[in-house]
């Protein structure tokens, strides 16, 4: 009976526990929420017991919220192992080279080949020799053979070899000595001699060292790295082994080991009390063939570029020095170099035809105005030839005259008070801010470029017709029995030169001005 009654007493009593224990959990699991700052313990506590089971909880101490020796002796061990690469980064002082090291790496034999014709140096050297239309489509010719070689599987390769050396880069480059001086203070930098006396720290204090290791470290693990690829470039490329591929390998396997037991992530949580960070990967992608393929066409055409405006410029000047016996005349005030100056600086539109249309301007006023004046005078006026064989000059030499007084106004409308210089200068201080300022200023300066190629197209044009016709006269005089002109004899008294050399000297200076338009109008 007293057994019979304990039993019942004690199972009455279980039951009132898991009761009693089951409404604790209840109030508990609804009020735990108005106590923030105990839930936030009761999760670090948890998060500390987590972090005591994990494989490198010897790196830190939750109770006292440090970091310890041993994750210093690790910094200190990559440090060790990746400081000769670290040094090799930091003292190369054109970075870039290392991305031109891939690319040239992957290239096929051919591409090596037409690598070294389009170097800058080669080009210039042809330049000297070679005509410029047919080094032009040489050089265009050879682009178009390099750039189609890159298939898909040497791009892919390129990219591999990027990411690779741009993960290895990072993780060497890490400042491995700023967290070693904060175990020890006295620590000096690339001191491998002896082990550092590495104390304990606050681990708020290496928090954001923390993180930023972590971002490095893990970006290293990435499966789809090919690391022997990479090692063999740099054995061909680098003067020495910046790392060993098996002291590599090794530090990948530690730091994968290291993330696979979450120890510092969660550590990083403990420290901070932020419970849902995770490490962050900041390696992203960016293709390396379209860039260094844009940067090869645009250097290569801007070199050609270049060269044409030096050897259009070498030849004008001498063209000039002799037909005028200078090499830069003047005639124009307004539409002149000086005008695009303010224009440069906003990178507006500029004017394009300042020198050619100067050279016009000069020709027509020295030259037409007065040696083809006196010709036409003598030989046009006072010839007897056929009237229909004349007009075409007749009408060559009014059309130049008429061009030259409208060039005169036209470079009157491009000074400061002019229909089209006024507008330049009141919009001018407004295109910081309007847009509508900088399109009305690039359709002036256009127009006005327009009219000016206009000019010298016509101008050329008319040039060319007496231009032959002197060339026919010319001919004619020098039959013993002229066919066009019928009193050479006579007309030759008005002049005071042998009318031969008069005529041959003006086909000349014809000729060669022609020859200094086209350089800039084709």
């Amino acid at each position: 009976m007293d057994s019979n009654k304990k039993s019942m007493e004690k199972a009455s009593g279980s039951k009132k526990q898991e009761k009693e224990s089951f409404f604790q959990s209840l109030i508990s699991s609804l009020f735990k929420s108005s106590n923030p700052e105990a839930e936030k313990k009761r999760r670090l506590k948890n998060l500390a017991k987590t972090i005591s089971k994990t494989k490198y909880h010897a790196y830190y101490r939750p109770a006292t919220g440090e970091m310890l020796a041993p994750f210093g002796k690790l910094i200190f061990d990559l440090y060790k192992a990746v400081s000769s690469a670290q040094t090799y980064f930091r003292n190369t002082q054109n970075p870039a080279i290392f991305k031109r090291q891939i690319i040239n790496y992957i290239l096929s034999d051919n591409q090596l080949a037409l690598l070294d014709e389009l170097d800058e140096q080669k080009i210039l050297e042809l330049a000297r020799t070679v005509p410029f239309q047919k080094l032009q489509q040489d050089v265009e010719h050879k682009l178009q053979i390099f750039t189609n070689e890159f298939n898909e599987t040497r791009a892919a390769k390129a990219n591999n070899l990027e990411k690779a050396f741009s993960l290895f880069q990072d993780f060497c480059e890490f400042d491995y000595y700023m967290i070693l001086k904060k175990f020890d203070s006295s620590y000096q930098e690339y001191n491998f001699n002896a082990q550092p006396r590495l104390d304990k720290v606050n681990a708020e204090y290496i928090l954001d060292d923390l993180k930023d290791f972590l971002t490095v470290a893990y970006s290293i693990t990435d499966e789809s790295v090919e690391w022997n690829m990479l090692f063999e470039m740099l054995k061909e490329t680098q003067s020495r082994e910046l790392v060993s591929l098996g002291n590599w390998k090794k530090i990948i396997a530690k730091i994968k080991s290291i993330q696979t037991s979450r120890t510092l992530d969660l550590t990083i949580q403990h420290i901070s009390g932020d419970f849902a960070y995770e490490t962050a990967l900041s390696y992203q992608h960016n293709s390396i063939i379209e860039p260094y393929i844009e940067k090869m066409e645009n250097d290569t055409r801007n070199l050609m570029a270049k060269i044409e405006a030096e050897q259009k410029e070498s030849k004008a000047s001498s063209i000039c020095m002799q037909i005028f016996g200078t090499a830069n005349p003047q005639s124009l005030k307004y539409y002149v170099p000086d005008f695009n100056s303010p224009l440069i600086k906003k990178d507006l539109s500029v004017l394009e035809y300042t020198e050619p249309l100067n050279y016009l301007k000069t020709f027509l006023v020295e030259f037409v105005k007065k040696v083809i004046r006196e010709y036409y005078d003598v030989v046009v006026i006072r010839g007897q030839w056929d009237a229909t064989l004349s007009a075409p000059m007749s009408n060559a030499y009014q059309e130049l005259l008429k061009l030259s007084d409208e060039i005169t106004e036209f470079d009157e409308m491009m000074a400061e008070e002019g229909t089209m210089g006024i507008k330049v200068k009141t919009l001018l201080p407004k295109t910081a801010h309007d847009a509508g300022a900088e399109n009305i200023i690039n359709r002036v300066v256009s127009d006005a470029n327009e009219t000016a190629r206009g000019y010298i197209i016509q101008g050329t044009q008319a040039l060319i017709v007496i231009g032959k016709t002197v060339k026919q006269l010319l001919e004619d005089y020098v039959l013993p029995k002229p066919l066009l002109v019928q009193n050479w004899k006579e007309l030759e008294k008005y002049i005071d030169a042998p009318m031969k050399d008069f005529s041959v000297d003006i086909y000349k200076k014809i000729y060669l001005f022609v020859q200094l338009m086209q350089t800039y109008i084709n």
